[in-house]
């Protein structure tokens, strides 16, 4: 019987281990995991924090009964410390017991997730009892209960404004908390919008009363009876009753580095279209990993949660004796807070021209639905960048109310996955119906606009 140990738990670590099973019951599947919990959805903290989400257990996939019944040895609390490439064996110490034991593989999937390097940034938060990161699902309820504990009227401070700093503020706001946000740089998302459409997103925080300090890196964080009172900025000094920091994680590559795999420029694993590593034995999913960007074929870290998933299936497809390929992402991105949404996909104007691209860009401010229809917010900011020699797609961003923005950019995100053209994006047969899109829909108006450079037909 063949042995496969799987490393982690989450959701990339558990598809491998169903999906292998699913084609091959013969397999001895063991899944080992530092927490107590599997099949998790990190991306769910923020609400279950602001108490949309009720229970820490619903954000689990499945309860942990579920894989016992596919036949899955399952363990938790288990931590693995060594690995031995050569003779497949790797040593496991019981988090409780302090129990080590040994265990043998064939083929070894490492679902090890990303770190928080936080405490290496700032050693004096180690032992604060105020300071929070997120890194595992405890991590939420240790958060939701020391902002019930402080009270309303209390003040938070985020490090970060990317999306996990910006989808903590509504929900934060929502236990009655003050919310300041600091970031480095000189605008919120930085990795995520332009500057232009990052400061729509900073008024419309403004005017939820949040507070925003920017071109401020954080310095170090004034500790009092192991609780932090102010953090140190380049830019001034700034207290707060609870910090959550949203900035710097890293690939969990501990035994990746033991193993001697190949390591792309993040520190995540590279692996092949078939999540294979530099070990031909030695498999890698999810956000430990870099893989192959589609637009630039440069390997990149994305630590998206539909990525690891993804990436979970198809091992466990090759795994089980069905072959199959992971051919890589575009790089797409949401979030929402409060009733604003911000979505991209692939490439900005500014990040293509990086790359030796001569691009064009549609950038505008169009209507969600027909004019005729009354109620709510019924404009997009939207922007959509080219090729400037073939009308090759490369990207798009966009920021709005609601599921307008996330349908839209999805569907770049689909025509950039093959390569699509501006003449693509005009042809697309976009719905029509008067409450949830106009006849000329934004998206097709961009690519007219683009195709006034490049004419009407595909080149």
């Amino acid at each position: 019987m063949q042995k496969i140990v799987i490393i982690g738990a989450g959701a990339g670590g558990m598809a491998v281990a169903s999906r292998a099973k699913r084609l091959n019951n013969k397999l001895s599947v063991t899944v080992l995991e530092k927490t107590n919990y599997a099949s998790f959805a990190l991306c769910g903290i923020p609400y279950y924090i602001g108490n949309v989400v009720k229970e820490l257990d619903d954000l689990l996939f499945y309860p942990p009964e579920e894989f016992t019944k596919r036949g899955i040895d399952l363990r938790f609390n288990k931590e693995v410390t060594e690995v031995d490439a050569e003779n497949k064996t790797l040593k496991f110490k019981d988090l409780k017991s302090g129990k080590e034991e040994t265990l043998e593989w064939d083929k070894l999937v490492i679902a090890t997730g990303a770190r928080s390097k936080a405490d290496k940034i700032w050693p004096e938060i180690k032992d604060a009892k105020n300071v929070f990161y997120i890194t595992h699902l405890d991590s939420g309820e240790i958060i939701r209960n020391y902002a019930l504990k402080l009270g309303r009227g209390k003040k938070a401070v985020i490090i970060g404004s990317g999306y996990v700093g910006l989808e903590l503020i509504e929900n934060l706001a929502n236990l009655g908390l003050k919310v300041t946000v600091i970031e480095a740089l000189n605008q919120i998302l930085p990795k995520m919008l332009d500057p232009d459409l990052a400061s729509i997103v900073e008024d419309y925080l403004k005017s939820k009363e949040v507070e925003i300090i920017k071109n401020s890196p954080v310095e170090s964080f004034e500790i009092n009876n192991n609780e932090a009172v102010k953090v140190k900025t380049a830019n001034g000094s700034f207290d707060g009753d609870m910090f959550i920091i949203g900035v710097g994680i890293e690939p969990n590559n501990d035994i990746a580095k033991q193993l001697k795999l190949k390591l792309g420029s993040s520190g995540g694993i590279i692996v092949n279209e078939k999540l294979l590593t530099s070990n031909p034995d030695v498999y890698a999913v999810g956000d430990v990993t870099e893989h192959l960007d589609l637009i630039t074929e440069k390997f990149v870290w994305r630590p998206f949660a539909q990525i690891a998933n993804k990436m979970g299936y198809i091992a466990g497809s090759n795994i089980g004796g069905l072959e199959a390929v992971f051919r890589g992402s575009v790089g797409t991105s949401a979030l929402k807070t409060f009733d604003m949404v911000a979505a991209k996909t692939g490439l900005s104007k500014s990040e293509a021209e990086k790359l030796g691209y001569k691009v064009m860009e549609a950038s505008l401010n169009a209507g969600i639905r027909a004019d005729y229809i009354p109620g709510g917010e019924n404009k997009i900011y939207l922007k959509v960048v080219s090729d400037d020699k073939r009308g090759r797609l490369l990207g798009a961003q966009a920021i709005g109310p609601g599921d307008s923005v996330f349908w839209r950019i999805n569907l770049i995100a689909s025509l950039l996955t093959v390569k699509g053209t501006i003449w693509d994006l005009f042809n697309s047969d976009i719905g029509y119906q008067p409450t949830l899109s106009p006849a000329w829909d934004p998206l097709i108006i961009a690519s007219r606009l683009l195709m006034r450079n490049l004419g009407e037909k595909p080149l």
